[in-house]
């Protein structure tokens, strides 16, 4: 059985995301998405994609196609806003296979020479993960904040 890759390219048709020095962050996601796609699928890896070109999704149908699939693991791709510098990965709050994930994809962004704002974890006030991806998705699953526009 192949390993299966569920990748979430953020934003999307009318929901740009961050915006900043004439980028959409939903453009930049989407290459970055489709990059690591062709890159696991040389490795014999499986990988589904909740888009493939500029269009809006839901979270709602975001989740579902994801459990549907049934990853291994699943994986959010964002970019931050702001005046800030590096990628950071959150995790799901209790650790296991996502912190180990999370981890390993900060440690391969930083060998590719970004800067390191951490692995790390949110909760909402309720306790539980902030992030609906990583709090809905069956597979470990990580929410990956690539850089700063």
């Amino acid at each position: 059985m192949a390993y299966k890759v569920f990748i979430n390219a953020g934003h999307g048709g009318n929901a740009p995301g961050a915006v900043a020095n004439g980028l959409k962050e939903k453009d930049v996601n989407l290459v970055i998405a489709l990059s690591c796609r062709d890159e696991l699928e040389r490795h014999d890896v499986e990988v589904l994609m909740n888009r493939t070109t500029d269009v809006a999704t839901t979270s709602t149908e975001e989740i579902a196609a994801c459990n549907s699939f049934g990853p291994d693991v699943a994986t959010d791709i964002h970019n931050n806003a702001g005046g800030g510098d590096g990628a950071e990965v959150y995790h799901h709050y209790a650790g296991g296979k996502g912190k180990v994930l999370a981890e390993n994809i900060l440690a391969e962004m930083v060998a590719m020479g970004q800067n390191s704002r951490g692995a790390k974890t949110k909760k909402n006030s309720a306790g539980r993960d902030y992030f609906y991806f990583i709090r809905e998705i069956a597979a470990p699953s990580v929410v990956v904040e690539c850089a700063f526009l």
